[in-house]
């Protein structure tokens, strides 16, 4: 018997349990406890060193993969997937990292061409986590700024004024430099846009407060969504680069209230609360109050919100009745929204917090079902452990159950009213706090301190119960002039206890866990009743159909099938796995289903590997490659740092500008006069001309969907590639010349031609159309194409004297820089090039050390000043830590993060005062 099972047995024989043994409620337990075991969850959270970056910068995180039930390290996956992708949800970096007992570092350089200035978001996942969907994969939004970008800062606001068949939009702009003077007597062009679409075109100057208005139309009550203002300053001698400014317009008549009655609905006579949401449009709550009345116009209830947009509040309905909300908008105005239908029949289910260890559930139903043959099931679980159940028969209009907390873990204790035969009615999550997290203490070893000074630090970690407790830990210090670490973000016990059980964003997590917050538990208990939350399809619980689609990884291991030509598994056949940097030769057999696995590779930092069978054998090979997650659209995306700027970023911003400005050496360096080119020279006959081209990472990102694509594919994917003559180049010898026809429906055809192009076309080439679809993405390190005029002499043999022809002929030529081999050596029909991502391994985090007599070069003016991802505490519970402070003064923020790898999870900041005291000078 497994675990789980054992644990469900346990607590239908529990204090909380009965007088006697249900079978339906253990057919119910048992159902649960296989869900589970079939689909195990894992819970995966990122701390990142810090909360924003700037061009250039490294992001280092550290990754907690953690099984959802008991919140203890994951053994299931060995490896983890980080992307990042920009504002229009493109993968522009990926990269593979080893966990061990679900724990992993690693850092990612912020630099490239395909990583300009933006908003970007961090996704992190296993291979295991696609089975659960995106609501499983762990995203954090943030912003890029350029070091060497805009020193032009806005103060933009909108206002919307409604008009009859079209709405007028004011907008408010005001330039300032970095040293907060306006940008005066500025030229400004100013374009309107959505998405690519040009909206409306303006010019403008700044005068000489740095101030411009535009005023512009939008089509009446229509949304207003991905439009920007792009401003480019036109004068001379400035930089034209466009600053993008969003237009943030909520629509006041557009705001979204939700009615949401406690245990999933309204029911005839049955008292229920009912919680609300008031969210404008870029789905933020937003505070809204106003009143219940019923279909005669009566008022039964009022309602006001409380934080972010929602509240809670009591009602008894009737039957035959309907209720409506009349709500006071932001602006004053009232509008009508309507609450859900009134049952006639059914139950309710209610929570309450009876004591500071107990809560009591009361389940009511109306008469109808008031029959001591029905029975139903209440089950209380948290994060899919099953911890109460009872059966319930009711003998009068409700039934109370007290229940003690202890029996539930920290977390969202999640209630299901079923009836006797599996089918859901009511539902009802409630939070648990024995506030039993890890007891963190940051210890300086003096108050405050000098510039370049040494700075130590003792960490302490205690359990509940105050002993001393091993724990691994990560630790981010950052400057406080630069780096805003709000309070009210996320942090692992946010995310891990609350955040990852829940449908969707929850706005200002960390408000729920600080306790001077002293509405926190009414605030956190109206967020769990307004918010959806993330669990297993009770239809999948109760009649099983699905299977894993995607295979835990718990290492890096190459695993694929051998097939004859007629597709069949060839068994007991040897399979041969080869790379020359560094050598490797590996050799297997296929299993009974033809299946073959390589494993224990050394370090691996370039990854080519040929996968070959017996070529006498006509055995073709595949191999299994990563199917990356679906990406979905991230909403609320950041700001570009330059709009509405608070100080902290601005002073950001200007440190990377002096930092940029100094690392550029004038002495050096020879400026030519500027140079007005007034003129384009004209394309030469013989053109030549680069239409695109991509680099091994791009190659990889094009990918769409979850497969891999042939060369064949990636052409047809670029839409600047016409109808033209293919000449194609792999490696640098010329293959067939090919008639290619960009489409992008599949089927695509074409036509084979010699060099030079022939009288006759001939209709079999199966070599070239084979190298088309043979060459994968993970065969090509990169590839150009251009399009080129190429003079050719036609020849009419048919006429006397011959007729010659002199034409040009236009060809897409196509470079290939591949993985392998062509020629004598190519790689023949059935062999396998497969280069999987490599494992990424971190850096070392460079701190300086300063001296005494050491001689200062260059100002320090580090925005993380110390960064450790693997702090591990002792038996004692202590660790220490050692850094040096930069050269400005204020203070820093220690944050520490992590698990005891045992269940228990903490947090904790800390400011250090920088600067401002007589600390010691530094060591020697």
């Amino acid at each position: 018997m497994k675990k789980a099972t054992i644990l469900f047995a346990m607590v239908l024989f529990s204090a909380a349990g009965y007088s006697q043994v249900n079978s339906g409620l253990l057919t119910t337990l048992s159902a649960i406890a296989g869900m589970r075991d079939r689909f195990p969850i894992e819970k995966l959270y990122l701390q990142l060193d810090k909360p924003y970056y700037s061009l250039g910068d490294t992001l280092r995180f550290k990754a907690y993969l953690l099984n959802a039930d008991f919140l203890k390290p994951s053994k299931r996956s060995g490896l983890l997937y980080v992307e990042l992708a920009n504002n229009s949800n493109k993968i522009v970096k990926r990269i593979t990292i080893r966990l061990a007992l679900g724990i992993g570092w690693a850092d990612i350089a912020l630099r490239g061409k395909n990583i300009p200035e933006g908003a970007y978001t961090l996704r992190a996942y296993t291979n295991w986590m696609e089975n659960f969907g995106d609501d499983y994969i762990y995203k954090k939004s943030f912003y890029i700024s350029s070091v060497n970008g805009s020193s032009t800062l806005v103060k933009a606001n909108f206002k919307l004024e409604n008009g009859i068949g079209k709405d007028k939009v004011t907008a408010n702009l005001s330039f300032t430099g970095l040293n907060d003077k306006p940008k005066q007597q500025k030229d400004i062009r100013l374009t309107i846009k959505q998405a690519d679409k040009t909206l409306f075109k303006e010019q403008a100057n700044t005068g000489a407060e740095g101030n411009v208005q535009l005023n512009f139309d939008v089509p009446e009550k229509s949304a207003i969504k991905n439009v920007n203002i792009h401003a480019q300053d036109m004068s001379t001698g400035a930089d034209t680069t466009a600053l993008i400014i969003p237009i943030n317009i909520n629509r006041v008549e557009n705001t979204d209230l939700q009615f949401m009655p406690e245990g999933g609905n309204l029911v005839a006579g049955l008292t229920a609360r009912i919680g609300f949401k008031a969210i404008n449009g870029d789905g933020k709550g937003i505070a809204i109050s106003g009143k219940i009345i019923d279909s005669k116009q009566k008022e039964v209830a009022t309602f006001k919100s409380t934080h972010t947009g929602m509240g809670v509040f009591e009602l008894t309905p009737q039957a035959g009745e309907s209720y409506t909300a009349a709500a006071i908008l932001s602006n004053g105005t009232i509008k009508i929204y309507a609450l859900p239908k009134v049952n006639t029949t059914g139950t309710a289910l209610s929570v309450n917090s009876k004591s500071k260890d107990a809560l009591e559930l009361t389940i009511a139903a109306t008469p109808d079902l008031l029959t001591a043959a029905t029975t139903y099931y209440l089950v209380g679980q948290t994060r899919g452990v099953v911890c109460y159940s009872s059966v319930i028969n009711f003998k009068g209009a409700e039934v109370k159950k007290i229940i003690t907390t202890d029996l539930f873990p920290t977390g969202i204790a999640h209630f299901t009213l079923f009836t006797s035969y599996n089918r859901p009615l009511n539902e009802r999550i409630f939070y648990i706090d024995h506030q039993d997290n890890l007891q963190i203490a940051v210890n300086t070893d003096k108050p405050n301190y000098n510039l370049r000074d040494s700075i130590g630090l003792t960490i302490q970690t205690n359990g509940k119960d105050g002993k001393p407790i091993r724990g691994n830990f990560s630790v981010a210090v950052t400057d406080d002039s630069q780096i805003n670490t709000d309070s009210l973000t996320d942090n692992i016990v946010s995310n891990m206890l609350l955040a990852s059980d829940l449908k969707g964003t929850v706005e200002e997590p960390g408000y729920y866990f600080n306790e001077k917050n002293a509405d926190r538990a009414a605030a956190l208990d109206n967020l769990l009743l307004t918010q959806g939350w993330v669990g297993y399809d009770w239809k999948q619980v109760f009649a099983p159909t699905q299977k894993p689609q995607y295979d835990a990884e718990t290492d890096f291991i190459v695993k694929g099938h051998a097939s004859n030509i007629f597709n069949k598994p060839v068994a007991n056949t040897e399979v041969m796995l080869i790379s020359t940097k560094p050598t490797i030769l590996l050799n297997t057999k296929t299993d009974k289903d033809g299946m073959f696995t390589f494993k224990d590779f050394p370090r691996l930092d370039t990854i080519n590997f040929r996968i070959q069978t017996k070529r006498t054998l006509n055995i073709g090979v595949n191999v299994d490659v990563f199917a990356p997650a679906e990406i979905t659209a991230t909403k609320n995306m950041p700001l570009p740092w330059y709009v509405n700027s608070d100080s902290i970023m601005v002073n950001y911003a200007k440190k990377k500008k002096i930092e940029w400005d100094e690392s550029y050496d004038a002495r050096n360096t020879i400026l030519l006069k500027e140079v007005e080119i007034k003129a384009k020279q004209p394309e030469p006959l013989y053109l030549n001309r680069l239409l695109i081209q991509m680099d091994e990472e791009e190659i990889r990102n094009a990918r769409p969907g979850k497969k891999p694509l042939t060369l064949h594919q990636l052409l047809n994917q670029q839409e600047d590639l016409s109808q033209m003559h293919l000449r194609l180049i792999v490696d640098g010898q010329r293959t067939t010349h090919l008639q290619f026809t960009h489409t992008t429906q599949p089927g695509v055809k074409y036509d084979i031609m010699d060099e030079p192009p022939p009288e006759k076309v001939p209709d079999e080439s199966p070599e070239v159309l084979g190298l088309l679809d043979h060459l994968m993405t993970e065969d090509i390190k990169g590839f150009s194409a251009k399009k080129i005029l190429v003079p050719v002499l036609i020849v009419i043999p048919f006429t006397d004297p011959p007729i010659k022809i002199e034409r040009m002929l236009t060809y897409l030529q196509v470079s290939v820089t591949t993985n392998i081999k062509f020629g004598d050596d190519a790689i023949p029909p059935g062999d396998f090039v497969y280069r999987p991502m490599p494992i990424s391994w971190p850096r070392q985090f460079y701190s300086p050390r300063y001296t005494v007599n050491s001689t200062p070069i260059g100002k320090d003016r580090r925005s993380t000043i110390f960064w450790v991802p693997n702090l591990v505490t002792d038996a004692s519970g202590k660790a220490d830590l050692s850094f040096y402070s930069a050269d400005l003064r204020g203070s820093y923020t220690v944050i520490i993060e992590g698990t005891d790898m045992n269940g228990n999870l903490g947090f904790n900041r800390k400011k250090i005062k920088i600067g401002s005291g007589s600390g010691s000078t530094p060591a020697k």
